[in-house]
């Protein structure tokens, strides 16, 4: 794999990423971020495995390919270079090497095969899967007024996140920690078939108001 890319825009999909990565895992391959480049667009994958997220961005693809490199380490050095345009080849032993002007790195990498498999986010709506529109603004604020009453405690796993619902045309979000309950709802169109009810960890619940 060979890439040329403009630092601010690869700091700028690495940021959005970076908070997923487990800081304290046993697990090797998930403190480390999966880079897939074909045509010219490079995806960014992380995961913790209770939630996953993927970014892209725009880029040089002279050869395609994927690899998996350490978040943290891969994240301090891009914010650290000197100009903005540098390149990354990674060789066959998964070397991965960053020049940009003078400056020069090299990391090691873990096979992209080994990283957790993430859903793909489905091109179109369907029974089995589907897809709900909401104005990103008016998402963002119904995910303030409940998220403060989450619970915090990990004991009780279930009341770590929202209750989302999905009924009767309507959005409904649900937080409670056992003593204190908020609810917000906002109308929304969807069919039938589309009826939902799922828990939002709150780790999810942060990440989007983070990144909204």
């Amino acid at each position: 794999m060979k890439l040329i890319l403009q630092k601010q825009k690869f700091l700028n999909a690495l940021s959005a990423v970076q908070n997923v990565v487990g800081s304290r895992t046993p697990i090797g391959i998930l403190n480390n971020l999966l880079l897939k480049a074909e045509k010219s667009e490079l995806t960014i994958s992380a995961t913790d495995l209770d939630i996953g997220i993927r970014t892209s961005c725009e880029v040089g693809v002279e050869k395609p390919g994927s690899i998996t490199l350490p978040a943290r380490r891969l994240f301090s050095i891009i914010r650290e270079l000197p100009s903005e345009e540098l390149t990354l080849d990674v060789d066959a032993k998964l070397g991965a090497t960053m020049r940009c002007g003078a400056a020069f790195f090299k990391i090691m990498g873990m096979p992209a095969e080994e990283f957790p498999a993430i859903p793909e986010f489905p091109g179109k709506t369907s029974e089995k899967n589907p897809i709900y529109k909401i104005e990103q603004k008016a998402f963002k604020e119904l995910l303030k007024r409940v998220s403060y009453a989450m619970s915090a405690d990990e004991k009780r796993y279930v009341l770590n996140g929202l209750l989302i619902c999905l009924k009767e045309g309507k959005l409904t979000i649900v937080a409670t920690d056992g003593r204190r309950l908020a609810l917000t709802d906002q109308e929304l169109d969807f069919p039938k078939s589309g009826e939902r009810e799922f828990i939002l960890p709150a780790k999810a619940v942060l990440e989007l108001q983070r990144l909204l």
